[in-house]
């Protein structure tokens, strides 16, 4: 492919992507004011989730974002511009959905521009915390060779940050530093999930078998 031709498959790419995103704003509009009648009433579904699922065969998490725009759009028409230019992205309506407001529409709105899911997440969590969340701290030896053996894994959870303190991790409390050749393997399997500005909830797996 030579530089001309490049530019002009990037060229039809980027008209593409442009009709995407007004497709998916039309049909977020149409879905906006379908809800708003009740349509999926008449068709005996108990909600307009059940009618995307069921009747559209949406998988849930493609309808549960769907929904929640749907919703955000009956309140604050204003989102949908946004939604066709691509500044807010589908994926980053139910964190925008939790901290919304009439008040704040004005300047809430633009911290969501161009975000990523995660982002998106932690902006929500700094602007509405998670009220006195749990906190543990857990201290484990694991033994590489039990994790390089062991096909069984069970999944914890565990809270890091301190009320009005900086977050650490159990690696920083551990007087002995964790084996640098297991950090590969516990990577893919960890989570983590904002609650406060500074309090985070990591899920990772790990095995349940000890040497």
């Amino acid at each position: 492919m030579d530089t001309t031709e490049s530019r002009t498959f990037a060229a039809r790419l980027a008209d593409l992507l442009k009709n995407e995103r007004h497709a998916m704003a039309d049909f977020l509009v149409a879905l906006a004011e379908y809800d708003r009648r009740r349509g999926w009433i008449e068709l005996g579904y108990s909600s307009l989730f059940a009618f995307l699922t069921d009747r559209l065969g949406l998988s849930k998490a493609a309808a549960f974002f769907r929904f929640k725009a749907a919703e955000l759009i009956q309140r604050y028409p204003e989102i949908v511009e946004p939604l066709r230019d691509g500044r807010v992205c589908i994926t980053t309506m139910a964190s925008l959905a939790r901290v919304l407001t009439p008040e704040n529409r004005a300047t809430v709105l633009p911290r969501f521009f161009h975000l990523s899911k995660q982002e998106a997440k932690l902006i929500a969590a700094e602007l509405l915390p998670v009220a006195n969340p749990p906190r543990r701290t857990v201290i484990t030896t694991v033994h590489a060779a039990s994790v390089a053996r062991a096909p069984e894994t069970t999944s914890q959870t565990v809270f890091l940050g301190e009320p009005n303190g900086p977050e650490r991790s159990p690696a920083a409390a551990s007087p002995t530093p964790p084996d640098p050749v297991l950090a590969p393997e516990l990577a893919p399997a960890m989570r983590v999930e904002p609650l406060t500005a500074t309090v985070r909830r990591v899920h990772l797996t790990v095995s349940c078998r000890v040497s």
